[in-house]
């Protein structure tokens, strides 16, 4: 992958020396290496190709009217643009040459053609614009800061704080992230953002305005006449969806849990690669260990199908966060088991790593869908409806009534329901909704998304508007970016194949999933694709018992010294109530346990952003630094 960074001076003015030292450390380059720089009035940006992407993509491409593309990602419809457009590529940047020539044709609504997991940032000098956008799900990392004089960007979140010097914490983003465990359309520094996925961020010397390309397809249906023609096309889609990631004549890796989702997706890859010439091999797999485990009898199904053994990751040495591993620039789980697959596909040498994210809710893996009867109640068939909610209260062996009562509202008034994808992680009591802000802080915080333009969920047929929504929320929170560590290559999702997302979330909700038969259509399709004892599985195992033991020295060490908390310092919780949920954490009470760990993640993640546990932040790219480098 590709990495982005540039600066644009509205007034005009000389790039200065300290500026092109610090685009040149965004792309890990020095002066003496090659130039990937393009200048302009005001401007330097540049792009900088991985040594696992091809050359015909290193570098900006560059239009005859002056206008500039530096693209970072993966573009899955190459061959249909290059048809469409009838042009033949040379020297030129191909992938970055097809998106500028999208957005001279139809402006920023034109990058909707673009299928892949990309960024991007586009000069045009004729408007006086700069263009920042992502794809629909926001894979490829990108951050902008906007001042009175000039614009800033880089892929790398750490390098754009230190190269600003912005390291003053947003509270608007410490507050949805100890609500919420996320924080749409923020990161953890004042006035440094992330670019939302699926929208164009145009900047010009006077405003900053977002635009959308893509959305929600709330107003789009596919019906066939055959039950089996849907089956047919998901599995075209997802072999489609996981042929566009594998790299050609190069290794890839994957991760294997034994679940429905990442062992389809190994599955797949191998048939694949038995049937093309131009994929190396089958996937060499990763599968995460842990005591109590009862993936492993699965994983091991999996092993005896492809013959081949998968590689083992241990929990307990890798876990779900360590005191000294709280993330990078922002926090983040799992920095442990993240650092060490980077060390791993450095010995390997793979670019690609295929992980199972988004299967869950693409392939309608629903414990309850119930709201199904609110769309034949929208359409007045009243009998359906009936008969729709009674095979649910069968299934879910619950009274009718309240299933009818919930459908009503759904159909008649904006209320919607929370989409409800499985059993909670811990257990419903009078603690599930403690969350220990302190009060003062949370009337500072306004919760506003600004002038980000709001998704349609809205829009959708009643039945549907909770999966929309549930969506639109992970989109917004850029979930399936790539983690820090693992930015430098190819994290990638098929799961998320935009082409297989629209299908799924457009057909009717009952072909995907019914009472008592989740993932209906997805075992329907992959029949002769998986090993009987996974296509026959109905739940996955637990990491529970695995959070725990990985919170557990986090929480003893918060609760020895109360003081140094520095959440308290900041004034975002109230000691009190932290220290009784700390207590009753480790006593093993209830106490909000899901809510609790943004409070444990977020205060190591402060202290090893002031330096308490370990003040440097490690760059993962080996490039020169300038010299002075503000404190992450």
């Amino acid at each position: 992958m590709s990495t982005l960074s540039g600066i644009w001076y509205f007034d005009s003015r000389p790039i200065r020396e300290g500026d092109e030292d610090w685009v040149l450390a965004g792309l890990g380059e020095s002066k003496a290496g090659p130039s990937r720089l393009q200048r302009g009035t005001g401007l330097l940006m540049g792009q900088r190709a991985s040594s696992f992407d091809g050359a015909d993509n290193d570098g900006c491409a560059v239009a005859l009217d002056g206008s500039v593309c530096a693209w970072d990602g993966r573009l899955d419809n190459r061959k249909d643009l290059l048809l469409r457009f009838g042009v033949k590529f040379c020297a030129q940047p191909i992938d970055g040459t097809l998106a500028l020539r999208l957005y001279q044709t139809g402006g920023p609504d034109g990058l909707v053609e673009l299928i892949g997991d990309w960024s991007l940032v586009i000069a045009d000098p004729a408007s006086r614009l700069m263009v920042l956008a992502s794809d629909y799900a926001g894979v490829r990392p990108l951050y902008y800061r906007r001042t009175e004089d000039c614009l800033q960007w880089s892929s790398s979140l750490a390098h754009l704080v230190r190269w600003t010097g912005r390291s003053e914490l947003d509270e608007e983003y410490a507050a949805r992230f100890l609500t919420r465990g996320s924080a749409a359309y923020r990161t953890p520094y004042r006035d440094i953002y992330p670019v939302p996925p699926g929208r164009a961020v145009r900047v010009s010397p006077e405003n900053v305005s977002t635009q959308a390309f893509w959305d929600l397809p709330v107003d789009r249906k596919i019906r066939y006449k055959e039950s089996e023609c849907y089956a047919e096309q998901l599995f075209s889609l997802f072999r489609e969806a996981v042929a566009v990631r594998l790299p050609p004549h190069a290794p890839a890796c994957a991760e294997l849990s034994g679940g429905l989702d990442s062992s389809s997706i190994v599955c797949m890859a191998d048939s694949i690669a038995e049937e093309h010439s131009s994929v190396s091999a089958k996937p060499i797999t990763f599968t995460y260990t842990h005591e109590g485990s009862t993936d492993e009898k699965y994983v091991r199904a999996v092993e005896r199908a492809r013959k081949q053994a998968s590689r083992r990751l241990d929990l307990d040495k890798y876990p779900f966060v360590a005191v000294d591993q709280p993330g990078i620039a922002a926090p983040a789980w799992w920095g442990p088991r993240m650092a060490e697959l980077g060390r791993q596909f450095a010995e390997i040498g793979t670019g690609v790593f295929l992980t199972g994210q988004l299967g869950d809710f693409v392939m309608g893996n629903l414990v309850d869908d119930s709201g199904q009867a609110a769309d034949h109640l929208r359409d007045w068939h009243w009998l359906s409806a009936a008969r729709e909610a009674y095979e649910w209260s069968r299934a879910l062996q619950v009274p009718i009534y309240p299933l009818l009562w919930r459908a009503v509202r759904t159909a008649y008034t904006p209320w919607t329901p929370p989409l409800e994808s499985g059993a909670p992680d811990h257990a419903s009591s009078g603690n599930v909704q403690v969350h220990s802000l302190a009060s003062d802080f949370l009337k500072r915080i306004s919760f506003q998304h600004g002038d980000v333009p709001e998704r349609r969920w809205r829009e959708a047929r009643p039945g549907q508007r909770s999966r929309f929504r549930e969506l639109g929320a992970m989109l917004d929170a850029r979930t399936l970016q790539a983690p820090e560590a693992l930015q430098h290559i190819s994290y990638t999702h098929p799961f998320a194949h935009r082409p297989l997302v629209e299908f799924m979330l457009t057909i009717p909700p009952g072909e995907a999933c019914r009472p008592s038969e989740p993932r209906k259509l997805m075992r329907r399709a992959f029949a002769d694709l998986l090993p009987p004892a996974i296509l026959h599985r109905k739940s996955k195992g637990s990491y529970g018992s695995t959070y725990r033991r990985a919170l557990i020295p986090l929480a003893t060490e918060m609760l020895s010294q109360p003081g140094r908390m520095r959440l308290i310092a900041h004034g975002y919780v109230d000691q009190q109530s932290v220290t009784a949920r700390l207590t009753r954490f480790l006593q093993g009470l209830d106490c909000n346990e899901p809510q609790l760990r943004q409070l444990l993640l977020f205060e190591f993640w402060l202290r090893n952003r002031d330096g308490v546990v370990n003040s440097t932040l490690p760059d993962h790219r080996n490039s020169a630094r300038p010299p002075a480098f503000a404190k992450v």
